[in-house]
C-alpha cells in the first residue's frame, strides 16, 4: 500500500510547479550526476543549482507573502550544512526563481544531499511566520566511487572453513523496502594479499573496480528477485523514492551511478538480456581500465 503524505497546512499543487533540471559545476565546468565521483576531489569547488516556476495565483490562494526558493545541502559524514535562497520574480502568469549553493571540496565527503523548498510568510496565522509551501526533487550525490555506507567485515575464509574467494556478499532482505544497513553485508577474505591492501585503504585499481562490479550485480539482482511477482504494485524506483534508506534505494544509486539507468530499467535488463546487463556493468565500472 502506498504511503499517503499529509501536511498540516495547504501546499502548492504539483500541477502548478515546474522544477528545472539540476545544474552541477565543478571548478566552473558542467558535469553530470553520474560522473561527479570521478571529477570531484577535496580541492574542488562544487556549485549546485536548480530553478522552479510557479503559477502566480498559487501564492495568493495560500495567503502567503515573500516566497523564496531555498536550497539546503547537508553531508552526514562531516556534519556540514549550508543554505542559500533566492526571491521569486513575477511575470505575466508565473513567477520564477533560481538558487545555487557553493561548497568547498574539503568540507564534504562520501555523500551530499541537497533539498529544494519553497518557503513563504503565512499571512493568515499570526503565530506562524514562515512555512514550507512546496518541496522539489532532492539531489543525492555520491562523492566517492564506492557505494556509501556498505556494511563490511573482514576475516580469514580458510580459518572458518569457507570456500575460497576474495569476498562474498550476504543478503538477508525479504523486501525491497528492507533497511539497507541491516539487510546486506560485504565480507572480505584476508587470505588474499590484494584484499588486504583494499582493507588498508590502498586498493589496486582493477580490484576496486571488480568489487564495484560485484556490488552492482548483487544489488540489481537482489532488486530483481525481490520485485519478481509483484505485478501491479510499486516499481523498484517507486519503492526507492518512498524508502530512501532501503536496499531498493541502494540498488537505485548503483544503477544510476554505474549503469546510467533507472533501477526499473536495470532490473529489466538483468532479467531479459543478462548478457547485455553484464556488458553494461563492465562498461559502467570501467573494469580493468587502469
Amino acid at each position: 500500500m502506498t504511503k499517503q503524505l499529509l501536511y498540516p497546512f495547504p501546499r502548492i499543487p504539483t500541477q502548478d510547479l515546474e522544477w528545472g533540471e539540476w545544474a552541477i559545476r565543478i571548478n566552473g565546468v558542467q558535469v553530470s550526476e553520474t560522473s561527479i565521483a570521478d571529477e570531484w576531489d577535496a580541492n574542488s569547488e562544487l556549485v549546485l543549482g536548480v530553478s522552479v516556476r510557479v503559477r502566480t495565483d498559487s501564492f495568493s490562494r495560500l495567503d502567503v507573502g515573500n516566497p523564496v526558493l531555498t536550497l539546503t545541502a547537508t553531508c552526514p559524514s562531516t556534519a556540514f550544512v549550508t543554505y542559500a535562497e533566492a526571491e521569486f520574480r513575477a511575470e505575466t502568469s508565473t513567477a520564477g526563481a533560481g538558487a545555487e549553493v557553493r561548497i568547498a571540496g574539503a568540507e564534504v565527503s562520501q555523500i551530499l544531499v541537497v533539498r529544494p523548498e519553497i518557503i513563504g510568510d503565512d499571512q493568515s496565522e499570526a503565530w506562524l511566520r514562515r512555512r514550507i509551501l512546496a518541496e522539489g526533487p532532492s539531489l543525492r550525490l555520491p562523492l566517492d566511487t564506492e557505494l556509501d555506507g556498505f556494511p563490511t567485515s573482514s576475516y580469514s575464509f580458510t580459518q572458518r572453513g569457507m570456500p575460497d574467494a576474495p569476498w562474498r556478499i550476504v543478503v538477508s532482505a525479504d523486501g525491497l523496502e528492507a533497511p539497507f544497513a541491516h539487510s546486506i553485508r560485504l565480507e572480505l577474505n584476508e587470505d588474499y594479499a590484494p584484499v588486504r591492501k583494499l582493507i588498508a585503504g590502498k586498493p589496486e585499481p582493477h580490484l576496486a573496480r571488480e568489487l564495484d562490479a560485484t556490488i552492482v550485480r548483487v544489488l540489481v539482482g537482489t532488486a530483481a528477485r525481490l520485485s519478481s511477482g509483484s505485478s501491479g504494485e510499486q516499481s523498484p524506483d517507486s519503492v526507492a523514492a518512498e524508502f530512501p534508506d532501503s536496499i531498493a534505494a541502494a540498488a537505485q544509486r548503483a544503477a544510476q551511478q554505474y549503469l546510467h539507468l533507472s533501477l526499473t530499467a536495470a532490473v529489466k535488463s538483468y532479467r531479459l538480456t543478462p548478457e547485455k546487463h553484464e556488458y553494461e556493468v563492465a562498461n559502467g565500472t570501467r573494469l580493468f581500465k587502469d
